[in-house]
């Protein structure tokens, strides 16, 4: 695996880049935007380190061992060093994350409105874009954790987790199909 990085720490949660993130950065930067896009970027993952210090912090008060939050070039991940004891308690702490993205885009959004600032209503559509992304139902994203949770009551922890990987697998394949067919029709037009 990649390398990792120690950038401090927030409520005690050792914050850590990965050597993807700055691999991430590096394209970005020759790519797509020059240090425009590298700053959209790392507001981006701000936001993204905001969501997962939602569940790092619902995880600790649920005696949850947070290790720690790592930025990546695909996201981030709040280091959870045991598993939740409950059902109830996975699907709180899952939940945690995108309800603060929620509330972060509700609030830029808001203040970007009642100012007349694009950018920061930006930031709040980032973070929007962040929590509907993660709630999507596929095992390991928080949607398919929040699915697994709901499962359990009925199913039971071994069948709840074969029915979400199940469906992350439809995901998938949904996506596969999806950037297919985009692809198709840019080239038809």
């Amino acid at each position: 695996m990649f390398k990792s990085w120690r950038l401090g720490s927030l409520f005690g949660f050792p914050i850590e880049i990965n050597l993807s993130f700055l691999l991430l950065l590096g394209l970005v930067l020759v790519a797509f935007g020059g240090l425009m896009g590298v700053f959209v970027v790392c507001l981006a993952f701000a936001s993204v380190v905001l969501h997962e210090l939602g569940h790092a912090i619902v995880a600790r008060k649920l005696g949850v061992h947070v290790a720690g939050i790592e930025l990546g070039f695909l996201g981030g991940a709040a280091k959870m060093v045991n598993l939740p004891r409950t059902w109830t308690h996975e699907l709180m702490i899952a939940a945690a994350g995108p309800a603060v993205s929620l509330m972060l885009g509700g609030i830029g959004i808001g203040i970007g409105v009642a100012l007349g600032s694009p950018f920061i209503a930006m930031i709040g559509w980032i973070n929007l874009v962040i929590a509907a992304f993660n709630m999507i139902p596929a095992l390991p994203m928080d949607g398919g954790r929040v699915l697994r949770a709901l499962l359990v009551p009925k199913f039971g922890f071994v069948r709840a987790t074969d029915i979400a990987v199940a469906v992350a697998r439809v995901a998938a394949v949904g996506f596969v199909v999806f950037g297919i067919a985009a692809e198709m029709y840019q080239l038809l037009i």
